[in-house]
């Protein structure tokens, strides 16, 4: 695992490395060039609570949603489980609802720096503090399932993608809820207040990019200027637009999947 690859794993609190980070670091000099001029604005308490923010507006979104048809998925899931293996989802997919608003922030501030000279100095200093939910986080024993294990491909198909979501091949480990969760998830696309909400997520994630402790450099002039080759700059590029989008869709398909196991507890608003 590369140095910058892990620090990132370290800073977003995850006992795993998420794909798109995976398909940064495979863009050599990339993640070299501009994690460290992230590193200190994710490890600030602005950067934090901008991503709980988030992760309340995608909850609202999908409470929404939920109100338009009652889900049978919570007494299918108490007959068909025990209660530890609800824990232990609940546990996975908190993981999730905690660290995917953090990464779209992440991204987000790389794409919004693609097109300017710099972004971001509008934050404040303040340090976050390393809380017990985060340890818990850090330490779990995650385990992402094969790609190739059903329904995995058919979800990425389903959602326009070329591989499954971590999301759910985290929660894959438990097959049963795994086909339960996506036979109700499938069709939350077909909302449109669903849509909206993502593309708001989308949309926010770049304007916040502006609130980054320390400025970004990051456009393909300053990629070159680290030694960065046009073959390498368009492919880093091509992963943050494939990249963004997901990772918003996938904000909303955890707070579904929270909502689904009884959770309804908000990060800021009460």
């Amino acid at each position: 695992m590369t140095a910058p690859v892990e620090e990132i794993r370290r800073a977003l609190r995850l006992p795993y490395v998420p794909q798109s980070i995976a398909r940064l670091a495979a863009v050599e000099g990339y993640l070299e060039f501009v994690w460290p001029q992230l590193a200190s604005s994710v490890e600030t308490a602005g950067f934090l609570g901008s991503a709980r923010y988030m992760a309340d507006m995608a909850l609202d979104a999908v409470e929404d949603v939920e109100t338009e048809g009652e889900s049978e998925l919570p007494a299918l899931l108490r007959a068909s489980l025990s209660t530890a293996d609800l824990d232990a989802i609940a546990e996975v997919v908190d993981l999730f609802h905690y660290a995917q608003p953090q990464l779209l922030l992440l991204l987000a501030a790389c794409a919004e720096a693609w097109d300017r000279d710099a972004v971001g100095g509008q934050g404040r200093p303040e340090p976050r503090d390393v809380t017990d939910r985060e340890r818990t986080h850090a330490a779990m024993r995650l385990e992402l399932v094969e790609a190739t294990q059903p329904p995995l491909p058919e979800i990425a198909e389903t959602l326009g993608l070329d591989d499954p979501p971590d999301l759910y091949r985290a929660v894959a480990r438990w097959p049963v809820y795994l086909d339960a969760a996506w036979e109700e998830l499938q069709h939350l696309g077909a909302y449109p207040d669903f849509r909206r909400r993502g593309r708001a997520l989308y949309f926010y994630a770049r304007a916040g990019a502006r609130f980054l402790a320390q400025p970004l450099r990051a456009n393909p002039a300053a990629l070159r200027g680290a030694g960065l080759d046009d073959a390498a700059i368009e492919a880093a590029h091509e992963v943050l637009d494939a990249a963004l989008p997901a990772t918003a869709t996938m904000m909303m398909h955890a707070e579904a999947m929270r909502l689904g196991l009884g959770v309804r507890a908000r990060e800021v608003v009460g």
